[in-house]
């Protein structure tokens, strides 16, 4: 991994630089006037901050265009590993991120300070939402360049209680924008600065344009095509802002649009997939074949768990009864060549069709005859399931799942183990209620047992499945029995790719698509068991731990949202899920894998030893092969518990050194690998589905440990918050958008509505909804931690038996107040 370079570069065509007078020529004729502080934007030497749509210039697919990804004919110079690169990958997204804070760069002469009071004040920066133009909905936008700002919709709210905040960097070199709320999916805004920023000289000075971009908001027309093209951008954006009377001309100093993903679309059409199969032979089932009895006690035995349980429990776990099952599940990652970590770069997900700018284009060109379809290809498919949106034609090199190409191509069919257990008690007449759980990153299906007898004493049956390349599902690349990548018994970076920033966003959402088609899967349980069963498939509730929770809201949105195609409608049913209860999850993933106590140090050993031309980079890798060996050995049986000791000692060294320039280098790119990895994560990251699940009406419970009784620490490893780094990441700001009520004390509906709660934990762990084991990098107490696990069993149990109508708090002692 290269080292980052966030403002990015932008490409010499944006700016005209192939033929005729550029930009620069222009500027050399302009007056040089007294220093003052101003905007860094100068496209024809490459200077421009993200987020900013200026880089959809020249896209064929609908895609951020970021230079390095195609030439100078606009065909691809990458292949699919390529986009390893996190700087890279953005050009895979059909947007920015609804949640990164990010920077706008200053030019500040020397002696020149920006008053960082001005740039926190209400009216220094100023954000609108925007239609562009080519939008249906908006009939005096139709026939506009999409390229181009049609009207403001509205202007966001400044303010910690808002929409966002403003802050001027450490340095004094940028202007901080920092979401407080996340911005809506597929939508676009501008981002303004005003005259309202000064600097400290003379009473105050404002800030003032980049010298290129007043040439741009002028009216006289520049010299090129593409420097008129950029031109009518810019004035558009004015104009926009202009006649909307929110702002004056005089008060814009910079504009910049961005458009942020859309983060549904994909999953969604996963979701219409399956339920077009309903009724066929290529519905997803879940099958129990015949075999011996086997009690949930049987299973802890042959675990190696039954010594380390109280015998009560275990004769307890011997009442339920323990299954195995399958169910054919179709996955959009493709499977790696080799067993070389490095195989796993081109496995995220591909469309099936070209892309649907792509087709436009084509037939636009073509005089709205497009070509015939080659043999062989899908484009029948492609025309039937888009309404002659996609094709399949061979325009679209590198086919990636954006907003413009929503149908991900199925790579292979995986025969997914299914665990299931049931309590050996009488079935209720309408059958045993059902109860999917997910387990966490590098954990695995068979640690969810642990939750089961509070789960079944409370009537409820469970099934399970692993994440994909964890447990069972590791792969096995050249079938010697063992697998090459496994997150459950190799490394968390085979599922948590910071090698290849798509495979992960991919992975998570290979994940959603699981859950989806084993939920639609689980409604034919009964009927292709060989053992009798009973169970509810039109009641079923939703169990996440950690990465399970962070899953959860894409899952339980998409499961419960309404399927719009008439003829897929009879399968909606299937797919609904009720009350669902997550622990230790949360949003932000970037964020929170940077700040988390247990990740944080493997994820920025990994960013500094990738960033290899910066010179702390190279010391630090040779640290790595010398001093770390004799610094952190007794860790070497733990790779990530090695990286978090060597990153913990070396910084540490540094700091000792008083070498402050090598943290500084360490920092800033650890923050642009956040910024980069969130972007990319950000169709997969939780956050943006929170308000799909308040607008479904989900019950929802959630357990979080903020700790601070006594030594207990927060979560150790998904902090319940991100803060300073970023007010969206962590659990906590989950919690909040998904419209969750703190509870201290017990609750119970007295009009039969569910309640939606998140309950804090003063005591406890990460884990401790599964295990009352003492955790001691968390701190705190062996009992306070076994008396936490009690009253999360005991919530979960009631909250989703209740259906959401009761929450019973009972030990106080390890609730937060």
């Amino acid at each position: 991994m290269k080292k980052l370079l966030l403002p990015l570069a932008v490409s010499a065509a944006l700016a005209g630089c192939g033929g005729g007078e550029t930009l620069e020529d222009v500027k050399q004729d302009t007056k040089p006037v007294t220093p003052v502080a101003s905007v860094k934007f100068d496209p024809s030497n490459g200077v421009i901050s993200v987020p900013n749509d200026i880089l959809f210039s020249g896209t064929q697919d609908g895609t951020l265009n970021i230079p390095g990804e195609l030439d100078g004919d606009s065909k691809p110079l990458l292949s699919r590993s390529g986009y390893a690169d996190p700087s890279l990958a953005l050009g895979g997204l059909d947007g920015w991120s609804t949640q990164m804070p990010y920077q706008i760069g200053l030019n500040t002469p020397t002696g020149v300070t920006i008053d960082a009071a001005t740039v926190a004040a209400p009216g220094a920066v100023r954000i609108f939402e925007v239609v562009m133009g080519d939008d249906a909905q908006t009939e005096a936008c139709q026939n506009l360049s999409p390229a181009l700002a049609c009207r403001v919709v509205s202007e966001l709210t400044f303010g910690p209680t808002g929409d966002f905040v403003s802050q001027l960097s450490e340095d004094g070199q940028n202007i901080n924008v920092i979401p407080v709320k996340p911005f809506k999916s597929n939508t676009t805004y501008i981002t303004v600065l005003t005259s309202n920023i000064k600097d400290t000289i003379d009473g105050g000075r404002s800030l003032t344009p980049s010298s290129t971009y007043t040439l741009l908001r002028q009216e006289a027309p520049l010299v090129t095509d593409a420097q008129k093209s950029l031109q009518a951008v810019i004035r558009s954006y004015e104009q926009a802002l202009v006649s909307s009377e929110s702002i004056s001309a005089d008060e814009i100093v910079y504009t910049a649009a961005m458009t942020t993903q859309a983060t549904g679309p994909v999953v969604g059409t996963i979701k219409q997939l399956l339920a077009s199969t309903f009724g066929t032979a290529k519905q997803p089932v879940v099958a129990v074949p015949d075999q011996d009895f086997m009690s949930v006690a049987d299973k802890f035995t042959e675990l190696g768990l039954a010594g380390a349980l109280p015998p009560e429990l275990l004769q307890a776990a011997g009442g339920i009864r323990y299954l195995t099952g399958n169910i054919q599940l179709p996955q959009y990652l493709s499977r790696p060549k080799n067993g070389e970590d490095a195989a796993l770069a081109d496995t995220y997900w591909q469309a099936l069709c070209d892309n649907g700018v792509a087709v436009a284009a084509a037939k636009a060109q073509a005089g709205g005859q497009l070509p015939e379809p080659e043999a062989g290809t899908v484009d029948a498919q492609c025309n039937a399931l888009s309404g002659g949106q996609l094709r399949d034609l061979g325009i679209d090199a590198q086919k990636f799942v954006s907003k413009y190409n929503v149908i991900p191509k199925e790579q292979w069919v995986a025969n997914v183990p299914v665990q299931i257990t049931f309590p050996l008690s009488q079935a209720p007449e309408t059958g045993y209620p059902v109860v999917i759980m997910q387990h966490g990153i590098t954990s695995k299906k068979e640690d969810m047992l642990s939750l089961t007898l509070a789960l079944s004493q409370a009537g409820f049956a469970t099934v399970a499945i692993d994440h994909p390349m964890h447990g069972e599902r590791g792969i096995d690349v050249d079938g010697d029995g063992v697998d090459e990548f496994n997150a459950t018994t190799k490394s968390v970076l085979h599922y948590m790719n910071l090698q290849s920033l798509l495979v992960a966003r991919d992975n998570l959402r290979q994940s959603t698509a699981d859950l989806l088609a084993l939920r639609f899967g689980l409604n034919a349980i009964n009927a292709f068991s060989q053992v009798p069963l009973n169970f509810n498939t039109n009641d079923v509730s939703f169990v996440g731990q950690s990465l399970g929770s962070v899953v959860a809201p894409s899952f339980i949105a998409h499961a419960n949202l309404p399927i719009e195609n008439e003829l897929l409608k009879a399968a909606e049913p299937l797919f609904k899920v009720g009350p669902a209860a997550l622990s230790s999850g949360g949003a932000g993933i970037a964020n929170f894998l940077v700040e988390s106590a247990s990740f944080g140090p493997v994820v920025k050993t990994a960013v500094v030893q990738g960033a290899s031309d910066l010179a702390v980079s190279k010391k630090f890798v040779s640290y790595l092969q010398e001093g770390a060996v004799a610094d952190c050995g007794t860790f070497a049986g733990s790779a990530s518990a090695f990286a978090a000791c060597a990153y913990n000692t070396f910084v540490a060294n540094l700091e000792a050194e008083g070498d402050l320039a090598s943290i500084a280098a360490i920092n800033g790119t650890v923050d642009q690998f956040a910024y980069a990895s969130q972007t990319v994560l950000d169709t997969a990251d939780p956050l943006n589905y929170a308000p799909l699940v308040r607008a479904v009406n989900t019950p929802m419970y959630m357990s979080v440990v903020v700790g601070g009784e006594g030594e207990n620490k927060g979560d150790q490893v998904i902090p319940a918050t991100t803060l300073p780094r970023n007010p969206l990441g962590g659990s906590t700001p989950l919690a909040v958008l998904m419209g969750l009520e703190t509870a201290t004390e017990s609750k119970q509906s007295t009009d039969g509505t569910a309640g939606r709660y998140v309950v804090n934990f003063s005591q406890g762990h990460h884990s401790s909804m599964l295990t009352p084991s003492f955790d001691a990098r968390t701190g705190g107490t062996a009992q306070g931690h076994a008396q936490a696990t009690a009253e999360m069993q005991r919530q979960v149990a009631t909250y989703l038996a209740s259906k959401g109508l009761i929450l019973p708090i009972t030990d106080t002692t390890v609730i937060a107040k």
